[in-house]
């Protein structure tokens, strides 16, 4: 969903003119269209992460998914948020797409856990993994 909406977003800030120049080329759009890749390569590194702990069945596999899913549920609204304010007066109308994308990032955090779910699940997990090592020295 994000990797689609940044992409829509930023082809959106390219294609829209004011005062004759493209919105992509106002410095404070490029701080927020900035801000949001980075979010979003952090996003994607975390889930990557997580992917390759289940895959290889390691024991860190559920704190490093817990981590990812609260990253992403953390920042991916605020993502949304700020790509529906770029997209000006058509980002709040029914009619976009955006809504779709922010209804399901909506329902996905309500389904698979909020930031703070998973917060409480990384810190239990740690204290499991802190708790065998010192059993285990």
């Amino acid at each position: 969903i994000l990797d689609a909406v940044l992409t829509m977003t930023n082809q959106w800030l390219f294609d829209r003119h004011s005062f004759g120049r493209p919105l992509a080329s106002y410095q404070a759009l490029k701080h927020r269209a900035a801000d949001m890749k980075m979010w979003f390569e952090a996003a994607r590194a975390t889930t990557a992460g997580a992917v390759a702990a289940v895959a290889e069945r390691s024991p860190e596999a559920p704190k490093l998914v817990s981590v990812a899913k609260a990253y992403v549920a953390e920042r991916a609204p605020v993502m949304l948020q700020d790509c529906v304010q770029l997209h000006g007066g058509i980002g709040v109308t029914w009619e976009h797409d955006l809504h779709l994308d922010l209804r399901r990032v909506a329902l996905y955090r309500a389904v698979y856990g909020s930031p703070e779910d998973h917060h409480r699940a990384v810190y239990a997990l740690s204290r499991k993994t802190r708790a065998a090592e010192e059993v285990g020295a």
